[in-house]
């Protein structure tokens, strides 16, 4: 026969492992929640916002008016730029045109389209920006004899 404390405590220490894991638990949810509580804004307001965060350069979304500086060439639109890690997308007009370029190591950016126009000529728009501090971008956009100056913030 065996002795009785065998059968009681057949796997000894098993009773302070669950007191220990509970302790555990309880630290981690207390830890948890302080850190939480910490945050001046909530966290996901800013991740949930649609905008780009700024993880690497000018890496992200980009977003501002295209102002012709001749009354002439229209009126002003909403740009915006998309940089990713091979170069960048900007739609000056509001999904009318694409145009395609690629940023410097230095952050200037340059791009251009050409495409056929009604009389089968060639039609040239090119972009050409820079970073000017912060979170914008300034450049210009040239298409003919019309200028449109450009200012873009992280959006």
């Amino acid at each position: 026969m065996s002795p009785s404390y065998r059968i009681e405590y057949q796997k000894l220490g098993w009773v302070g492992k669950k007191i220990q894991k509970k302790i555990l638990d309880v630290l981690c949810m207390l830890f948890l929640g302080v850190f939480i509580a910490s945050c001046g804004e909530d966290i996901a307001d800013r991740l949930q916002s649609g905008k780009v965060l700024a993880w690497d350069g000018l890496l992200g979304r980009w977003a501002g008016p295209v102002t012709p500086t001749d009354p002439s060439c229209g009126s002003a639109t909403e740009g915006l730029l998309s940089i990713g890690t091979d170069g960048f997308g900007f739609d000056p007009f509001q999904s009318t045109a694409v145009i395609t370029g690629k940023v410097a190591n230095d952050g200037h950016l340059a791009g251009t389209l050409v495409r056929t126009g009604a009389s089968h000529q060639p039609l040239s728009m090119s972009f050409d920006a820079a970073p000017a501090g912060g979170d914008t971008i300034r450049g210009t956009l040239v298409s003919g004899r019309c200028h449109w100056s450009v200012t873009l913030h992280r959006s």
